[in-house]
């Protein structure tokens, strides 16, 4: 049967238990086995292994086992790859298992020894009282935290070879019978890794396979690739950008010629010897202390004139060291995390082909949707909108470098014998480098930017920080820098849960995080899309949200362009409206965390952070909860 790439990177993985009809209509569970794949071109590894890396820590940080993982940096140890996608050639390749079968009428069960052994006959009771076409595969597996998994044997009972199942009756759970059903062998098992006891499960069921994707913005040209390679003073100047001290224009014209500015014709050397000298004439002068010499040097070289990447990295040390870390290595590990996402968000920002919110008012005004302007910039203000754009030509690498088993977060882990496992792929043929599972997705999606002035209004307003915490909200700069420097978002995992005692990123996750899931669902109705057809990325830096369409179909029949450039204000009401009740009201509404799957919680593959930390609470004032209590559109 054809899948998807997409539906495969998230199902159809290597170690993971499917089920499909075979040839005569069964339903039949299978182990993958392995991919025929070939290594995905046309993306930049660096910056998705990067990515990669940090989930892993932070995993383990979590008190999670990522011993399979290669993690030294200076080793490349991860490949993308994708199926091949050969005609008449299978891309993905799987066993039948478990081996054991029931007949569903009178209970009895036979093993077959390999896979290649099941026939049509199989599917026919051997019980010459009963000889029915009632066989059933018994579709279940052990799997343990520690990583380990098998499918379900029959029970090792010296001298008994002949037993019965039956799993319609209550008392029959986990157990097989023998001897005229007056003995009973249990189906539990000893985990040889952890020595767990282990029960059998559907081998179906999602919990005994967690794979860890990533949804990525796929960088926009090989300048972007090339301008990220150059490392740490890039980070910086990406950061700089975000923090106004580089135009687009600029930015731009270092890509035209990538080399040229990293090069050591544009360093300053001569110009920092310059200025360190005047600096020291103004310490002997008691005008600048002298543990403040780095400080105003770097402070001269941003205010001159030279025209270097050096100037915007050092532009970004003058405002970032203020509020991150003197520690070079956190400091090093938060540009990471930030200029990764930085770099997403201007991919999607300036993407090649745009549709603006001017384009979206002109339309609707046309076709008389709206009576005016303000009838789209009430809603803007009312949800604390800035700005929305729909990006077309955006591209999507969806990768998935590696799965638990039975839970998905550490810190919730059962096993008290071991940590949770997260399980690396296998290699590539050289032996190099583990395989991460891929496939890439042009789409278009809708990026809305929420005001950071106003998410720090909101904060007050709950009592999460004091005003005299607040900076001044008419500085836009002093905004950002305070929102970079509180809104630690090195600190969200795709488990949505934040590490340490950090109410202020806890609240404005949970906040756009609940957002995106209203904006979404509204999405899906409007436009015509199914629920598991789109999906989110949260740029938690820029406080800003992009759906987008991960199916082939929403592109060309433009389902989200077609609603954000006629519907849009539509839409902007249906999300205020639908999203404030829920059909389980007054239960959902009076439990804390304010959300299920009536109201926010969406199909995971539709979610990047396994649906953590939502809540309509934080969209709508409810007395009811411990916090927030004042919703962010009711202020």
């Amino acid at each position: 049967m054809k899948r998807s790439k997409n539906q495969a990177v998230y199902k159809f993985l290597p170690k993971a238990w499917v089920s499909e009809q075979d040839d005569s209509n069964m339903a039949v569970t299978a182990q993958i086995t392995k991919w025929n794949y070939k290594e995905m071109k046309g993306i930049y590894e660096d910056f998705i292994e990067d990515e990669i890396h940090r989930q892993i820590e932070l995993f383990g940080k979590r008190g999670g086992d990522i011993s399979s993982f290669d993690l030294r940096k200076d080793v490349h140890s991860f490949v993308v790859v994708e199926p091949n996608c050969i005609e008449d050639v299978p891309d993905i390749f799987g066993k039948m298992s478990p081996l054991v079968f029931y007949c569903s009428s009178c209970g009895k069960v036979f093993e077959k020894k390999k896979a290649s052994d099941v026939e049509s006959h199989t599917w026919w009771c051997s019980n010459p009282n009963c000889k029915k076409r009632t066989v059933k595969q018994l579709q279940m597996i052990y799997t343990c935290e520690c990583g380990y998994a098998q499918p379900v044997k029959l029970p090792l009972v010296p001298g008994v070879s002949e037993f019965k199942y039956y799993p319609n009756e209550k008392t029959s759970r986990f157990k097989m019978f023998y001897q005229n059903d007056r003995k009973v062998a249990e189906l539990r098992i000893q985990c040889p890794n952890c020595n767990a006891t282990l029960f059998p499960d559907n081998a179906n069921s999602g919990k005994n396979y967690k794979a860890f994707t990533l949804c990525i913005v796929n960088l926009v040209d090989d300048r972007s690739g090339a301008f990220y390679k150059k490392g740490i003073e890039a980070k910086k100047a990406i950061v700089a950008k975000w923090f106004g001290k580089m135009s687009q224009a600029e930015y731009e014209k270092i890509l035209e010629n990538v080399e040229l500015a990293f090069s050591d014709r544009f360093r300053s050397s001569a110009e920092r010897e310059r200025m360190e000298q005047q600096v020291r004439g103004l310490i002997a002068a008691r005008f600048v202390k002298e543990e403040d010499f780095d400080q105003v040097v770097n402070k001269m070289l941003v205010d001159s004139n030279t025209v270097s990447v050096e100037k915007y990295a050092l532009a970004c040390d003058d405002i970032c060291r203020q509020f991150v870390s003197d520690n070079t290595v956190a400091y090093e590990e938060w540009l990471n995390n930030y200029s990764f996402k930085l770099m997403q968000y201007n991919t999607v920002k300036y993407a090649r082909r745009v549709i603006t919110l001017q384009d979206s008012i002109n339309r609707q005004t046309e076709m008389e949707f709206i009576d005016s302007p303000e009838d789209v910039y009430v809603w803007h203000r009312r949800l604390g909108i800035t700005n929305m754009q729909v990006s077309c030509d955006i591209q999507i690498v969806n990768c998935t470098y590696g799965y638990t088993r039975k839970a998905f977060d550490p810190l919730k882990n059962t096993n008290k014998n071991t940590s949770l496992k997260l399980n690396a792929y296998e290699k590539n043929t050289e032996g190099t480098a583990h395989l991460v599972y891929g496939a890439k997705l042009d789409t278009e999606g809708i990026l809305l930017e929420f005001s950071q002035r106003r998410i720090i209004e909101w904060l007050v307003e709950n009592h999460i920080i004091r005003r005299e915490q607040i900076p001044d909200l008419d500085d836009e700069l002093a905004v950002k820098k305070w929102y970079a420097e509180n809104v630690r978002s090195n600190l969200i995992s795709m488990f949505g849960d934040i590490e340490g005692d950090e109410p202020i990123t806890k609240n404005v996750f949970g906040l756009l995080h609940s957002m995106s899931h209203a904006l979404l669902n509204a999405a899906g109705e409007i436009s015509g899309l199914s629920s598991n057809s789109l999906t989110e990325i949260i740029f938690v830096e820029t406080a800003s949200i992009f759906i987008y369409a991960q199916t082939s179909q929403g592109v060309p029949l433009g389902a989200l362009s077609g609603m954000a450039e006629m519907r849009y204000e539509f839409f902007l009401r249906r999300v205020y409206e639908d999203s404030r009740n829920c059909i389980f009201d007054p239960v959902c509404s009076q439990r804390d965390d304010t959300a299920c799957h009536a109201c926010l919680v969406i199909p995971e593959i539709s979610c990047n952070y396994f649906n953590a930390g939502l809540g309509r609470k934080y969209m709508y004032s409810n007395e009811g909860v411990q916090s927030p209590k004042v919703g962010f559109w009711e202020m």
